[in-house]
């Protein structure tokens, strides 16, 4: 059986607009407007404002940037990636996808950047946002406290291959590239809790957007990722959860054990984005 990345990577970029229902459609046209939202909101906050002059004095750029949302100014494609992240973030307005992942913050950043940087139409747009949240949902679906428990947060996690995956479909990856995109996530990804429990802050979704640009650069350039980066004996599910059999340290129900099979099975037949809630007030879970 071909790996997990394979399966997903031949998903994605085969996926066409018109193989959209038309609730996954709306949908993508509605957490991109909530995510919009949260990064006007951000951009008036004292952390937005913070990662806009950080990446405006440290990453400005004439030509081959992209552009940060609301100021207009051409920065880094890495650095518009942190700044719109971030803004999103503090902008507080995120949509959630079982309580401890919030998609929109990490893929509509992404996807925004790479629909500039490729000329995208609006469809090739929705087509790589649908995509991105499918495919990140089921990596993250059965396994977000067991990775919250081993002391990472679950949202940036997976949010790396959200934003790589949006982008790298959006750029119009072959699925070789975008096997690879996937693969090289699993060794950029990161964020880890203790930090704030001992008076620090977070670095989260900004820095795995950022990291995303990163695998979608190199998997442009050919860089070749592996094959079971997920589910290898030494792959991300052994990393971020402690093994690689689906077995479940913690889980939102009680459940003992997972099954990685279920993170590709019924593909573009059952849609798991449909579960993603939008988050109407400014409050934790």
């Amino acid at each position: 059986m071909a790996s997990i990345s394979r399966q997903l990577a031949q998903w994605i970029t085969g996926l066409r607009y018109e193989d959209l229902p038309a609730a996954v459609v709306d949908r993508a046209k509605g957490v991109t407007l909530h995510g919009v939202a949260s990064m006007l909101v951000g951009s008036q906050t004292k952390s937005g404002k913070q990662a806009v002059q950080f990446v405006t004095q440290e990453e400005s750029t004439s030509r081959n940037g992209a552009t940060l949302v609301v100021y207009g100014t051409q920065v880094t494609k890495g650095g518009a990636a942190f700044a719109n992240s971030e803004m999103a973030m503090s902008g507080g307005k995120l949509d959630s996808f079982r309580m401890l992942t919030h998609p929109g913050t990490s893929i509509i950043p992404a996807a925004l950047i790479a629909a500039e940087t490729a000329g995208a139409t609006g469809q090739e747009y929705i087509a790589g946002v649908a995509a991105a949240y499918e495919a990140m949902e089921r990596m993250a679906a059965d396994f977000i406290p067991s990775v919250m428990a081993r002391g990472f947060h679950a949202s940036p996690v997976f949010g790396i291959f959200g934003a790589a995956i949006a982008a790298g479909k959006i750029l119009r990856m072959a699925e070789d590239q975008m096997n690879s995109c996937i693969a090289l996530c699993a060794s950029l990804a990161a964020s880890n809790l203790e930090g704030l429990r001992s008076g620090g802050k977070l670095l989260r979704e900004g820095a795995a957007v950022r990291n995303a640009m990163l695998a979608v650069a190199l998997a442009q350039q050919g860089h070749v990722g592996g094959e079971t980066v997920l589910e290898g004996e030494a792959g991300f599910y052994h990393a971020y959860t402690g093994n690689n059999t689906g077995r479940l340290s913690y889980s939102f129900a009680g459940a003992t054990q997972a099954n990685l099979a279920s993170i590709t099975a019924g593909l573009g037949k059952d849609w798991i984005f449909l579960e993603t809630l939008y988050r109407i007030y400014s409050t934790a879970g």
